[in-house]
Order: C-alpha cells, then sequence, then structure tokens
C-alpha cells in the first residue's frame, strides 16, 4: 500500500500529521493536528485514493458533536452517516476536482467487486435512503419516484451537520410514512457498525461558516465557499458523466469506507480521547431503529476486510526545527568557564597549570614537522588532482618563438592550460564529549590538534563541537532542550560546545587547548608528585553520556547555515566518537488534564519506526536498516538527503588501554555480518587495524566511511631519525631509515592523515 500522507496534507491545506495505524478507522486528534488512517491491505491506486480522500473528508467536516446529538435525540445512524457522506463528498469534489475522477473510478471498482452487497438484487427494492446511498456512490441505473427525488436533491443541499441529522429525521419520518414502496426483498438488518467518520475540528478551509458550534469550539475559519448547496446537476457527488466516461458508474461510497469508524477504537483511545474525532461506529448502532441503510452496513463490513490485521505497528517522529542559538554554547562562554575555574586552581597549586602547559607546548612543537609534511602532501595532492583535469586549448594568437619553424611545424598558435579551479573545503567536527573517552582524551586531543593545526595552515575553515547533555542541566537550565515545543518533534537533550573555530584567534586557540588538555590530563597516570595534583573539570564541562543522535539532528541545521556562512562548497561533517549513541526515546505530544491542554512528552513507541524531516518531506523508515544503532543510520540517512554532497565520516577511537588495542567485540559492532561472514574474517580485520593503525569501513554504521581507530596512546612514540652513533651506514640503510622516520609522521598521525585524504 503506497504513502498517502502528501495528498492528504495538501486537502487539509495545513502540515498536519499523517500517520497509518492498527485501526479500524480514520481519526483526528485535534491538539497534535494528527490524521491517522488505517492500515490497509495492498488495493488498486483507484480505491486507496479513494478511501483516502473520504476518510480525510470526514476527518475534516463531520464535527466531533455530531456523534453525541445523533444519540442523544435517538436518529438511525446508518441514514445520517449515508446523508454525511453525500455532504463532505460533495465537499472534497467541490474543493479539488480531480476528486472526481478519483471518486467514479473507485466506486465503479468497488461496485464490482459486491462491495455494497447489490450483485443479484434488484436496486429498486431498496429503500429510499439506500437507493440514495448508490446514487451518490454512482451506481448507474438508480430508479427514483417524481417524489423521492425531491429527497434525493435536499440529500445534494445540505451543508452543516446540523442540515444533515435535520434532514435524516425528516428522511425517515416521510419512509416510515411510505414504507408500502420501500425494502421490497432486501435483508434490512440493524447496522453493527456505522462509518460516520471523523468529525472533525481541522481548521481546514473546507468547514463550513454556517456552524456556529465548530466554529466557536474549534476555530474554524469557515470558508463556505466550498460547501454551500449547489443544484443536483452541478453536485461533484452526484454521477458527474461529463468529467469522465467512467464517472457515470457509481460506487458505492467509501462513505462505508468510513464505515471503519468504529467506536471499539474511541474505547480504546487514552488521554487524547476528547480531543480525537472519530467513528461513532459499534455501540453507536441504529438501536431499535426501524429504518436502516443496508448498503451502508454491507460497506461498513467491506472496509473492515480491507484492513491489513496482520501489519505490524508503526509510530512516527518528526526531525525537529533546532534552535542554534540555543543549542550551541558559544567559545567565549567557554573560555570563560574554564578560565574562571582553573586560574582559582592555579591560586592554589601552579604546579598542574605548568607542567600540563609544557607538555601542550612541546606537543606543538613536535608536530609542526609533521603538520608541515602533511601540508606538503595535501598541495601535491591538490595540484596533481589539478593538472589531471587541466584543458589545454589554441588561442588563435601565432607564437612568435615557434614563427621559424614555418616549414615543418603546422602548429604555430601559442596554447593556453587552462587548472580548473579547486573546490573551497570546510569542516564541521563533532567531538563525543562523553565518560567513556576519559581514557582515551588526552591522545585524542592531540590528533584533534593536529588537524586545527593543519586546517589553520591551508586555511580551511572550520568548527568543532563538543557534544554533551551535562551543560544545560549543571546550569541550572531544567530543559536543556534543543528546540521549541511542538507536538509530534523528536526531543532532543544535547548542548554543542564550541571548543574550537577558524574564527578564534591563536591566543584564543591556545587557551582553548591547554584548558582542553588540563582537563583530559586527568584522567591520565601520571606522578602527581612531580607533575602536580590534577584539577577538578568544571561541572557545566563535565563528560558525561553519547547523545550522538541528538548531535546528528543538529546537524542538520547546523551544516546548511555553516556551509553558506564560510562560503564553502566542498562540506565534510567528521563525528569523532569513541562507542554508540544513546537512543531518542521521547517526542512532544500535547495531553489533556480535567480539560486544560498540557504540553507534554510520550515514548516514541515500539514497533515500525518513521522518521520524518518536516523541512524537506524526506522520510525513513526502520524496516530499511537493521542491525546496530539502527537509529543512528536513520538519522544519518536523513542528514545524507538533506545534505547530498556532504562527506559524512566518523573516526571511531576503539581501541582502549594503555597499550590502545582494539579488540573483536568493537569491530563486529561496526563491521555487520552482512559485510563479513565469518569469525575468522573478523579476527583478520582485527589484526589489520591494529598493525596498520586504521581499519576502513565503507558505510560502517551508517556513515559514508567509518575509520576505525586504535586508541590514541599507540601513537605517543618517538619519529625521530633512529641513527646510532659512530655507527657507518650505506645508502641503503639511510634510505629505509628516512622512510620509517616519514612513515611514522603520518601513521602515528592516523585522524590527521585520513583527513587529508578525504579532503584532498
Amino acid at each position: 500500500m503506497k504513502d498517502l500522507s502528501l495528498l492528504a496534507k495538501l486537502l487539509a491545506e495545513e502540515d498536519i500529521h499523517v500517520v497509518h495505524r492498527q485501526q479500524p478507522t480514520a481519526m483526528f486528534d485535534v491538539l497534535n493536528r494528527e490524521l491517522s488512517l488505517p492500515i490497509w491491505k495492498d488495493m488498486s491506486k483507484n480505491i486507496q485514493d479513494l478511501m483516502t480522500l473520504h476518510e480525510v473528508g470526514h476527518a475534516l467536516w463531520t464535527p466531533l458533536e455530531m456523534m453525541d446529538k445523533v444519540k442523544e435525540q435517538k436518529i438511525s445512524f446508518s441514514v445520517v452517516n449515508v446523508l454525511e457522506d453525500v455532504r463532505i463528498e460533495k465537499a472534497v469534489q467541490l474543493k479539488y476536482k480531480g476528486a472526481v475522477k478519483i471518486f467514479n473510478k473507485g466506486y465503479q471498482e468497488l461496485i464490482h467487486s459486491n462491495f455494497f452487497e447489490t450483485v443479484g438484487k434488484k436496486i429498486e427494492n431498496y429503500n429510499l435512503i439506500d437507493r440514495i446511498n448508490l446514487h451518490y456512490k454512482h451506481h448507474t441505473d438508480v430508479p427514483f419516484s417524481n417524489d423521492e427525488m425531491v429527497w434525493v436533491k435536499k440529500a445534494n443541499e445540505t451543508v452543516t451537520s446540523d442540515d444533515v441529522i435535520n434532514l435524516a429525521k425528516e428522511l425517515i419520518k416521510f419512509i416510515e410514512e411510505n414504507k408500502e414502496s420501500q425494502d421490497k426483498d432486501t435483508d434490512t438488518d440493524d447496522l453493527e457498525m456505522v462509518d460516520m467518520g471523523q468529525p472533525s475540528m481541522s481548521n481546514d478551509s473546507g468547514q463550513d461558516k454556517n456552524s456556529e458550534e465548530e466554529s466557536e469550539e474549534y476555530g474554524d475559519n469557515g470558508n463556505i465557499s466550498d460547501s454551500k448547496s449547489e443544484d443536483e446537476g452541478s453536485n461533484p457527488s452526484a454521477p458527474a458523466k461529463s468529467e469522465d466516461e467512467d464517472s457515470e458508474e457509481t460506487d458505492e461510497e467509501t462513505s462505508s469506507d468510513g464505515s471503519e469508524k468504529s467506536d471499539e477504537d474511541s474505547d480504546g483511545e487514552s488521554e487524547t480521547k476528547d480531543v480525537t474525532v472519530e467513528s461513532a461506529s459499534k455501540g453507536g448502532g441504529d438501536g431499535d431503529a426501524n429504518i436502516v441503510a443496508t448498503t451502508d452496513n454491507a460497506s461498513v463490513k467491506s472496509t473492515e476486510n480491507m484492513l491489513d490485521k496482520d501489519a505490524g505497528t508503526y509510530q512516527y517522529s518528526n526531525i525537529p526545527s533546532v534552535d542554534l542559538k540555543k543549542v550551541i554554547v558559544p567559545t567565549k562562554e567557554i573560555l570563560d568557564i574554564f578560565k574562571n575555574h582553573y586560574f582559582n586552581e592555579k591560586k592554589h597549586d601552579d604546579k598542574y597549570w605548568n607542567k600540563t602547559l609544557n607538555e601542550l607546548n612541546k606537543t606543538k612543537t613536535d608536530s609542526k614537522k609533521a603538520v608541515s609534511y602533511m601540508v606538503k602532501e595535501f598541495e601535491m595532492k591538490k595540484s596533481a588532482d589539478a593538472y589531471a583535469r587541466s584543458m589545454t586549448s589554441k588561442t588563435g594568437t601565432l607564437d612568435m618563438g615557434k614563427l621559424h619553424t614555418y616549414k615543418y611545424n603546422d602548429d604555430l598558435f601559442a596554447k593556453v592550460t587552462t587548472l580548473p579551479g579547486a573546490k573551497n573545503h570546510g569542516l564541521v567536527l563533532f567531538l563525543d564529549w562523553s565518560g567513556s573517552m576519559a581514557g582515551n582524551l588526552v591522545g585524542t586531543m592531540n590528533q584533534l590538534y593536529n588537524i586545527i593545526w593543519f586546517c589553520n595552515r591551508v586555511n580551511i575553515p572550520f568548527e568543532v563541537y563538543g557534544f554533551s547533555n551535562v551543560f544545560n542541566r549543571k546550569m541550572g537550565n531544567k530543559s536543556g532542550y534543543a528546540q521549541n515545543f511542538k507536538s509530534g518533534d523528536l526531543v532532543l537533550n544535547v548542548s554543542l560546545l564550541n571548543f574550537f573555530s577558524s574564527r578564534m584567534k591563536t591566543q584564543e586557540q591556545n587557551d582553548m587547548m591547554h584548558c582542553l588538555y588540563m582537563l583530559a590530563s586527568r584522567w591520565t597516570y601520571r606522578d602527581w608528585r612531580t607533575d602536580g595534583y590534577p584539577y577538578q573539570e568544571p561541572s557545566m564541562l563535565a563528560l558525561g553520556s553519547t547523545p550522538l543522535n541528538d548531535a546528528i539532528v543538529c546537524a542538520m541545521d547546523l551544516i546548511p547555515e555553516f556551509k553558506k556562512t564560510a562560503g564553502v562548497q566542498k562540506m565534510h561533517t567528521v563525528f569523532l566518537t569513541d562507542g554508540a549513541s544513546n537512543s531518542i526515546h521521547d517526542k512532544f505530544y500535547v495531553t489533556k488534564s480535567n480539560g486544560t491542554a498540557l504540553n507534554g512528552q510520550i515514548g516514541i513507541g515500539y514497533g515500525t519506526q518513521i522518521f520524518t524531516d518536516v523541512k524537506s518531506g524526506n522520510k525513513v523508515s526502520s524496516k530499511e536498516y537493521k542491525g546496530y544503532s539502527c537509529q543512528t543510520k536513520m538519522l544519518l540517512a536523513l542528514l545524507k538527503k538533506k545534505m547530498p554532497d556532504t562527506n559524512v565520516v566518523n573516526f571511531f577511537v576503539a581501541g582502549g588501554g594503555r597499550k590502545g588495542t582494539v579488540n573483536y567485540n568493537t569491530i563486529r559492532d561496526v563491521v555487520e555480518y552482512d559485510m563479513v561472514q565469518s569469525y575468522s574474517e573478523m579476527q583478520n580485520l582485527v589484526k589489520k587495524c591494529n598493525k596498520e593503525n586504521v581499519l576502513i569501513v565503507p558505510k560502517g554504521q551508517g556513515f559514508d566511511v567509518t575509520y576505525i581507530l586504535p586508541g590514541p596512546n599507540k601513537f605517543e612514540m618517538n619519529t625521530d631519525l633512529e641513527l646510532e652513533d659512530g655507527v657507518t651506514y650505506n645508502k641503503g640503510q639511510l634510505k629505509r631509515a628516512f622512510g620509517k622516520m616519514s612513515n611514522g609522521k603520518t601513521a602515528n598521525r592516523p585522524l590527521l592523515n585520513n583527513f587529508i585524504k578525504m579532503v584532498a
């Protein structure tokens, strides 16, 4: 069954949430602006389109209080249902002319499939309400007497739900007074289930202006132009032969389709029951009514058979629009927090401050040669790529230097070589600010600093954010949300700590590097008697858990903004992590308490998860993804759909302990068994990663590529040229020694090395 969410949204003229659920009827949740449709079995396009249009019509134009009025006045539900179907279908077809053809074709198929159980029966023997139902369902050759045609026309002239109720009472009275001409040989069992569709309190433009109850309670804009009565001949709900040849055939109304509406549903509704428009259905049958619409009864049963009761549960959530000012903690604010905290610590003991500063300066000095080497490699690769794509063309001007060769050379024109413009690169790096990073944090910082120094040298605009779920909580911000409340949106609780930026001054970068190095060194082994006792980190900037998924959602707004502001052509988005993300468990939802609407949260539920990026219209389902980190893969897919030209990679610091060794379980989580089939193959990958200091996994965990790295502590080794004093080396030995030193400069900096390969 295809997804008709877009069709329903267009019809509603509102960005309502359209979902499919295991339910017998369509429903409209007024507070959360959510239209839920039943999950039907595979059916033809014509019938599915008809069913959707019909149910949306009920959701938007049948008010909730209509059910109560029908019950209070003890009117036959089936009669009211038929007349209400005529009204709402007319509204749909008046507003959307293309719907006329859809209703015609859909009803033709339904009638041929005996949807109304009319096959083999004489239409003239049905009572008046049944014949009115079949007539407006585009059944052909439905007979009416002159007196009955008056009622056929009146059915077409109803404008409001009150008009329908009043007409139903008058029509029942007429039928009772003319019983001799009604129900000659048809089954008139009482209706067990009746589709009243769902009354809708949508402020859709199709709502009738004359219904004061609806407009006052639900704030309808009351566009009467779509619902004012028309002559029968121009009624889109009547057989519209002029629109389509098929239109003359009438099909039973999906009104029944509305049949899906059943009281079972209302019984199953939870806290939002009182704001959900749904079917009167079971429990609200015709009771002791003598006049019932048997065709409506038949259509209800047929609609029930169309439901796909074997389909799983679908859970819908929307990607929120992130307030970047609310989620990003500016560099200046972070520096102020660090300085105020560490300066105060320094007053009591400056040994740790001085020792870590010396270590950082040594790291920077030791990295200069390696970074310079990487810059050279980067420029060479860029030049080689540009040369490979260069074009040589003639200028049309004589080359005076070749003129003397005119007797044996035909090519005397000057030439010009055109080099294609190199793309301007930009980098946004998201750093996992979680407790599990503690043991690898010093080495990770050193690798990160190398990337920053490299980007400074080659003028690549960059931003570095640590994603944390601690900052807001420690700052006393109880909400801590990255977005404003909007029903249906995933609840994000993350802060992006803007540690570094290409916009920072050199001194600001140096200060931030030292502060972060002091924080990172707190968890490394050292002799505190000589190196100083480590300072406690500021509580707001402490390590927390791993809101990676929240950060990916934030990236959907942040990356386009950065690309636009920095004016870059080629974006690189890097997530530097050491493990799986926390799951996003909740979404915002409106509930009711004591009749008052309250903003709250509910779990996203179990079953098939469907995430929708409302801005772009992109949608992903968990059915498309399997294995480890399904939610992460779904969110990355939406990020890639929104930014298809962005390179989204993961540098996964997988090694642990002082040796930084990568183990089997870590590789298994990233390299799934549909990529590697056997245990021995997986073990070979573990050995390869630990030997070569990197394992490159295309599409690992949903990224374009995942670089699995051993723990950074493994890279803290000497890369100077190792030659012993007093020993004579031949040419080959010197070559190998220099080669080993050069390789060490890159191999011991896998983050920087692979980043350069990525952007060059």
